[in-house]
């Protein structure tokens, strides 16, 4: 096995299906704005990019530029509320079982707040699955995946031979290129098929039962 032994996952849509909070959380803080928001079907593929992107998006139909102080609402209510709306999904944890058996090193990149994501983890009981968890920092510094990678890498006492960056997301993949890390797209999640070959994934995985095979496949 492997030469390959890290395997970095993305966390919202790829271990946790956190969709539900963090709707709740962005309905509220809209609304808190003045705006009549009402969540549909699309508003889940904007998760993945930093919040204050999705929340950009989410405003400009209003033509409001509020965008930090939504963001702030957001994440005050997320921290309270939304963060415990979350679920691994199905067949994740026998995933983690099985590459931890097999001796990878498992880590979490995560746009989201490191603040949140260890509280997230930790609900879930999937915290001691990984070696380390690197969110972003209140300060912006890590909002780009890319550079969270940059530095998680940075972080290993040896560096690894051969990396995998298991996402769901347009920016998880091409933050494992710009890093050299194998891409494998998570199809469960919220981003499309087309997203994640376009960006960059040299495999998919439908499910998380399907990931062992990939990953094997890849060596």
């Amino acid at each position: 096995m492997a030469d390959c032994n890290v395997i970095i996952f993305d966390m919202d849509g790829t271990v946790l299906d956190s969709a539900p909070g963090i709707v709740e959380s962005l309905t509220y803080a809209i609304r808190q704005l003045g705006h009549d928001f009402i969540p549909d079907a699309e508003t889940q593929k904007l998760f993945g990019p930093p919040m204050n992107q999705v929340v950009a998006e989410l405003l400009a139909p209003f033509a409001d530029d509020r965008i930090d102080e939504c963001v702030h609402l957001y994440r005050s209510h997320y921290r309270e509320q939304g963060l415990y709306q979350s679920l691994p999904y199905a067949g994740i944890t026998r995933a983690l079982s099985y590459f931890s058996e097999r001796d990878y090193s498992l880590f979490i990149a995560t746009s989201k707040r490191q603040e949140f994501a260890e509280k997230m983890l930790i609900h879930n009981g999937l915290f001691d699955s990984f070696q380390a968890i690197f969110g972003t920092s209140p300060d912006g510094k890590l909002d780009d995946k890319a550079d969270l990678v940059k530095t998680l890498l940075a972080s290993l006492a040896m560096p690894p031979s051969g990396v995998f960056m298991i996402g769901d997301k347009r920016d998880d993949m091409q933050a494992a290129r710009r890093n050299a890390v194998i891409p494998v797209g998570a199809l469960w999640g919220y981003g499309a098929v087309d997203e994640l070959k376009n960006s960059g994934a040299h495999a998919l995985a439908d499910s998380p039962w399907a990931l062992p095979g990939v990953v094997d496949d890849l060596l």
